[in-house]
């Protein structure tokens, strides 16, 4: 199962969604014995008929009675399915092929709830989703009892007021919100500076016109489900086609790991917790507006890509294609590349990544966004390695966007 990815979404949306997601969100800490799958639901259920147990199944709103024991059932996300997998040490491969198979769900169901069973010294933190009006409920995440939970909301109201008070003019570009992540693209429109030796060649694929002006800037992602760290990485803008540019190896990063968490319990986090993360995000938010929003840091960057973007191509049609192999692109999205290549007259190392990114920004899902940002950039150190007729093929530095 997997929701809908909100993409390119405005302040203002994004506040709407994040408020209607809070209002729905449930996080309880359950032993490992109480869990269960059933037609590839999550069950939790109260077999030993615990009081402490029977009321927090209570309170979620959408308990039933089975047997004279409560129960919950929730639909599970694709990314919550992977990480029962993970905790239960069940191959992926194996998995999703009886996940796939509705005549081998059963095969699943059984799996997991003995492997559940046999965990039982286990308490895990369930993140959920649950509409009492609806009476349903989803299973985001499966993650440890040790868990810090960074809400995305909280990181949206820390990033707002860190900007405020840095006294830097920072406007918000757009935002996506997906079951696995949360990303805030923000520019600094004052950092601007000209780039012609290495824009020169560049014609925006869908023959739009623009300067040759780069803008400072940079991406916050955050996920509420185990999935990456909180970050925050400076991103550059080409002003001609607003594609962009994330140098990830100057990212500022933090692990989400708290304190153990006791058994039976419904997570409401504390104000003194929220403050810390509050703090925490505050904090390096004003350090990377600090040092990612000023001409020198710009300049360097820009020198860099000039340094290396500028590398005439022997074999340019090629290195798209290498390239692409490399990313685990499928055919169909290499010729969208490969044609947002042609069209922008830069056949040059730069015009690689300026495909990239063009691709990026305009039919990429939000993960893939932000990857292909973040190693279009890199491909440049290396290039020379993808400018040949044939290249074997090389593991992918991150997801497959197949």
């Amino acid at each position: 199962m997997k929701t809908e990815d909100l993409k390119n979404l405005s302040l203002q949306e994004i506040v709407e969604a994040l408020q209607t997601q809070t209002l729905l969100k449930q996080d309880f800490v359950v032993p490992s014995k109480y869990l269960r799958m059933d037609n590839t639901n999550l069950v939790v259920l109260n077999e030993e008929k615990l009081d402490s147990l029977s009321k927090l199944l209570l309170d979620t709103g959408i308990a039933v009675n089975e047997h004279d024991a409560e129960k919950i059932e929730l639909a599970v996300l694709d990314c919550c399915h992977t990480q029962i997998g993970q905790r239960l040490d069940i191959p992926k491969k194996y998995y999703d092929k009886m996940l796939g198979n509705t005549m081998a769900q059963h095969i699943l169901d059984y799996n997991v709830t003995n492997w559940f069973r046999l965990r039982n010294e286990n308490n895990f933190l369930l993140r959920t989703f649950i509409d009492k009006e609806e009476k349903t409920g989803i299973a985001r995440a499966i993650l440890s009892d040790r868990y810090n939970v960074l809400d995305n909301y909280d990181v949206m109201l820390a990033t707002l007021d860190a900007i405020r008070e840095s006294g830097i003019n920072v406007q918000i570009e757009s935002g996506d919100i997906t079951d696995t992540k949360f990303y805030m693209r923000f520019v600094c429109p004052d950092i601007e500076m000209d780039a012609p030796d290495i824009l020169k060649n560049y014609r925006v694929p869908d023959g739009s016109t623009g300067g040759n002006g780069i803008i400072s800037g940079f991406v916050i992602s955050n996920s509420e489900t185990g999935n990456g760290k909180f970050s925050i990485s400076p991103r550059a803008v080409v002003l001609a086609c607003r594609n962009g540019m994330i140098f990830k190896n100057d990212a500022f990063q933090k692990t989400h790991l708290g304190s153990k968490m006791e058994e039976y319990t419904t997570i409401d986090w504390s104000e003194e917790t929220r403050q810390k993360n509050y703090e925490l995000v505050c904090s390096q938010v004003k350090d990377a507006i600090k040092y990612y929003a000023s001409e020198e840091y710009l300049g360097a960057k820009i020198h860099e890509l000039i340094e290396k973007g500028n590398k005439e191509l022997n074999h340019p049609i090629e290195t798209i294609k290498n390239v692409s192999k490399h990313l685990s692109i499928s055919e169909e999205k290499e010729s969208s590349i490969l044609n947002y290549f042609i069209k922008s007259g830069d056949t040059n190392a730069f015009g690689v990544t300026q495909a990239l990114t063009y691709f990026a920004q305009h039919n990429a899902s939000p993960e893939e966004r932000y990857e292909i940002e973040s190693e279009s950039v890199m491909i440049l150190d290396s290039i020379e390695e993808f400018d040949k007729v044939e290249v074997k093929r090389v593991v992918p530095s991150f997801i497959s966007l197949n």
